[in-house]
């Protein structure tokens, strides 16, 4: 699915060679077969990462202003079926989660948008709840049912949220970011598709170089 291409302009011919540059030394990933202008690797699981290289700047780099960003993200999320986990300004660039539901299980997927030189890389990395689908989000809920911390009463309103604006409705409560996706379950669920999108992203920019 091209994703990219709701930005991503100038023609897989053009970008091929300056594509190839691109070197990426990530542990447990193997690169594939290149398609219509997009590198791709794959892990032991299966997930997929994916590269894709504009000429053309991208328009939210130097905005400062963080909402106009998490709007875009969120915005980029829905219109792919998805909702917003989370969105954040980096370096040059941003990075953001979003999931969608392909029932029964959740697909997350991550992009960090990111400038090289001349060239701008978009890094997409997807990860797909496989086997029993819900431990997660079971095992928190009911942690933070004993602890007082979600009462039954708020659950409706309080367990699936936009992270940024509560009062957002224009996705689908189950894809909104349930407070099971905070980061600080990662650790307790290292295997799980949401965790391995972060981890990912976090180590993308130390793993890849570009040639000149």
């Amino acid at each position: 699915m091209k994703w990219w291409s709701h930005f991503w302009r100038g023609s897989a011919e053009e970008l091929q060679e300056p594509i190839r540059r691109v070197r990426l030394g990530l542990p447990g990933w193997t690169e594939g077969t290149p398609t219509k202008g997009m590198r791709m690797w794959r892990d032991s699981d299966g997930d997929v990462l994916t590269l894709a290289i504009s000429s053309e700047p991208f328009r939210h780099a130097d905005d400062a202003d963080e909402r106009e960003i998490r709007n875009w993200c969120r915005e980029f999320a829905r219109s792919n079926g998805g909702g917003l986990i989370e969105a954040f300004a980096v370096n040059d660039g941003i990075k953001f989660i979003f999931k969608r539901l392909q029932i029964p299980a959740y697909i997350y997927s991550g992009i960090l948008i990111t400038h090289v030189r001349e060239l701008w890389l978009m890094w997409t990395t997807t990860s797909t709840e496989r086997g029993i689908t819900g431990v997660r989000e079971a095992v928190v809920t009911s942690t933070l049912l004993r602890a007082g911390k979600l009462l039954p009463d708020e659950y409706e309103q309080r367990w699936g949220q936009d992270p940024y604006e509560p009062s957002y409705r224009d996705a689908d409560r189950s894809l909104l970011r349930f407070m099971s996706d905070d980061d600080s379950y990662d650790q307790q669920f290292p295997q799980h598709p949401l965790s391995k999108v972060r981890r990912t992203l976090a180590t993308l920019a130390k793993h890849a170089e570009y040639d000149s």
